[in-house]
């Protein structure tokens, strides 16, 4: 049999969530507001049932009380006491104290079944071989045994007359006195035991299964919720810093591109082929939405694109970018890699003097993860002011919120001189 699966509901004695219960209940079904055998839950239950066994009790003892002769069925009430009494408050209890325990659904589940099938056959032995021992001892301490020292039968039925043996002669003849002690049938026994069952409270099983299936649907929903939110937030963070980078980039590249008129024509008419390149390659990526849709090789097109522009503005930067072919289809955030490009040119190439060299490579490494490596031979760390940290800050981020704890961004100093960028993802 399947268990729901563990969720983090609201603590035992605490409201379950509207969404689970619905908000209008009335005094009869304001305790199924709580976890099922939760205190509350237990108590409501015993407030909403006992009114009706009180009054059935009550009943029992007037039609005992009526006639002013004869006698009186209390072994037989007592018998009914503990056969309602026992299991209305017993079961729920024990119930209680087997949740209390915070054990695993499974465990949880089979300790509840173990508390009501012991408390009915409990009671089932009581019925079979202890009801008449302590109906024969209330008897004798009531006075009401034969010469011989045995109980009188007395037979006892809501809404019937009450009947002694004395009585029986006059009686009609289906009126029959009780026999002496039998082993009860099993269809007896059975409807006591569904009566016990009940009264004890098992039918919060079933109310137990569905509580558990709730909560996890629950829970899950809030993920998935929370997921969503998230994921929005990244996309407009995202949109709001492709509405930044275009203009900034473009007013920067055209300003090379007029420079370069003038003095290398043919330069400024490669920058132009290199922009529209890049243009085509960024554009269609930067303004869909689609950012688990980004793949691997379509960012690397985006880096390949704006590295060349790079080196037609600046001639002495060489650059490679590099993956295997297979990889090129694998889940990669967008804008990411062009903004520790963009990081590369900016504290490494332009801060050194004479040739520089950017290599973009992407590999496999350990057990299912992807790492894409861009490394610069520039100045290094420290070479140029300081900046803000944000933009690294900002990539850590989305890393967190897409990946968790499964992605990570690392800058190392490279021994042969500049800096390496190590990101590293899940490869999906």
């Amino acid at each position: 049999m399947d268990m729901p699966s563990q969720a983090a509901g609201p603590p035992l004695d605490q409201r379950l969530p509207d969404e689970l219960i619905g908000r209008n209940h009335g005094w009869f079904t304001r305790y199924r507001s709580y976890p099922v055998f939760s205190r509350p839950w237990v108590r409501g239950r015993a407030r909403t049932v006992a009114p009706v066994v009180v009054g059935v009790f009550v009943l029992m003892i007037i039609g005992a009380l009526l006639p002013a002769s004869g006698d009186k069925p209390w072994g037989g009430i007592a018998q009914f006491t503990l056969n309602v009494v026992l299991p209305l408050f017993l079961g729920p209890w024990l119930a209680h104290r087997v949740r209390r325990l915070q054990w695993p659904p499974r465990q949880e589940w089979w300790g509840l079944v173990g508390v009501f099938a012991a408390l009915v056959l409990a009671l089932a032995a009581f019925n079979e071989w202890g009801a008449e021992p302590m109906k024969q001892r209330v008897a004798e301490a009531t006075g009401q045994v034969d010469a011989s020292g045995k109980r009188k039968k007395v037979m006892i039925a809501l809404g019937m007359t009450i009947t002694s043996p004395g009585e029986v002669a006059s009686a009609p003849p289906q009126a029959k006195p009780p026999k002496d002690h039998e082993r009860t049938s099993a269809a007896t026994l059975i409807v006591f035991g569904l009566i016990a069952f009940w009264l004890a409270g098992g039918g919060g099983l079933w109310a137990w299964r569905r509580e558990r299936a709730g909560l996890a649907a629950l829970a899950h929903e809030r993920e998935l919720a929370h997921a969503r939110a998230e994921r929005r937030e990244a996309e407009m963070r995202l949109s709001v810093l492709a509405a930044q980078v275009e203009p900034h980039f473009l007013f920067n590249t055209l300003a090379g591109v007029r420079s370069a008129i003038a003095t290398d024509p043919a330069r400024a008419s490669d920058m132009v082929d290199r922009l529209v390149d890049y243009l085509r390659a960024a554009i269609p990526r930067l303004r869909s939405d689609g950012g688990a849709q980004a793949t691997l090789g379509g960012q690397l097109d985006i880096v390949r694109a704006y590295l060349g522009l790079m080196s037609a503005r600046m001639p002495r930067l060489q650059y490679r970018v590099d993956a295997p072919p297979e990889l090129l289809a694998a889940h990669c955030p967008p804008l990411m890699l062009i903004s520790l490009a963009e990081n590369a040119v900016k504290h490494g190439v332009e801060a050194k003097v004479g040739p520089s060299r950017i290599d973009v490579t992407a590999r496999r490494v350990g057990d299912g993860q992807l790492e894409v490596t861009v490394a610069d031979d520039g100045a290094g760390f420290g070479a140029t002011p300081a900046g803000s940290g944000l933009g690294l800050a900002n990539l850590r981020e989305r890393l967190k919120q897409i990946y968790q704890d499964r992605a990570s961004l690392v800058l190392k100093s490279r021994p042969e001189g500049g800096v390496a960028a190590v990101l590293s993802l899940p490869l999906e």
